[in-house]
């Protein structure tokens, strides 16, 4: 029979053959997908035991598309890195830097890119463009969160200040932010977006980044952001759905809901490349 002599026809002979092919392309994840969170700025919100924030709100979005439902457990980040990378219980990693480290166990799909800076009280004495500056100023100590990744050359740098005996290791940005008003420690390095929307967790912060100083690090490149996906607790049919979701979020409904949350002054510090 031609199809160009009888379209019609041809068309319901190929109509279950587009069905499956739509059913496979959203077939839906087999089972609710689980990626534990702690609270990070506008990323993550974490209010009342509620998850929200421009992470969450995409994959929902995204999942009410695609079939897939998502489940946020609360736990600190140290946590949600371990069961992730180490005792199988993590789905995915968000929000999460790429490592070396990690891309030898999990699937990295990179969303956006984060400005570092070295953000510090301007009552204290730090003035510092480079690494290499920072690392000669052993008076100053710093607090950084504990299982923060953000590249090789980050990595290396929190290395190198532990070593010098500088650091203190706290949960959560917002500890950070707090040692610093009361000048317990010096300074942090990390992603200013991170920090500032941190502010916002706590009312007696509310006015605190009139009080800090964000200086670009030279040797500090931005690094890439987005979310990691397990090869370890998930399927391959799993892995190929939310694969297709992932990407779709990194073409724009992450941006979407990112600028939804983050004021202009603080978006301004992320890079969409992808």
């Amino acid at each position: 029979m031609s199809c160009v002599a009888h379209p019609v026809r041809c068309l319901h002979g190929m109509l279950p053959v587009l069905l499956l092919a739509a059913g496979l392309a959203h077939a839906g994840c087999s089972r609710p997908i689980v990626a534990p969170v702690a609270p990070t700025g506008y990323s993550v919100i974490v209010k009342d035991n509620q998850v929200s924030g421009a992470f969450p709100d995409a994959l929902r979005e995204l999942g009410r598309q695609y079939g897939c439902e998502f489940v946020f457990p609360v736990v600190p980040r140290a946590r949600s890195t371990y069961m992730f990378l180490n005792s199988g219980e993590s789905d995915l990693l968000l929000p999460a830097s790429r490592s070396e480290e990690r891309d030898r166990q999990a699937e990295f799909v990179p969303m956006m890119k984060l400005r570092m800076a070295l953000i510090s009280n301007r009552r204290s004495p730090v003035r510092s463009s480079s690494v290499a500056d920072l690392l000669a100023h052993p008076e100053w100590r710093g607090a950084v969160v504990r299982s923060y990744v953000f590249g090789n050359e980050y990595n290396s740098l929190i290395e190198k200040l532990d070593a010098q005996h500088r650091l203190s290791y706290v949960a959560a940005p917002l500890m950070v932010a707090r040692m610093m008003k009361v000048g317990r420690v010096d300074f942090t390095v990390v992603a200013p977006i991170i920090f500032l929307s941190s502010l916002s967790e706590d009312a007696t912060l509310a006015n605190f980044s009139s009080e800090v100083q964000v200086a670009a690090l030279d040797g500090l490149p931005p690094a890439e952001s987005g979310i990691y996906l397990s090869q370890k607790s998930l399927g391959a049919a799993d892995r190929e759905v939310l694969r297709q979701l992932l990407r779709q979020a990194a073409k724009g409904t992450l941006w979407k809901w990112f600028q939804h949350y983050y004021p202009p002054e603080i978006a301004a510090y992320a890079i969409r490349p992808h």
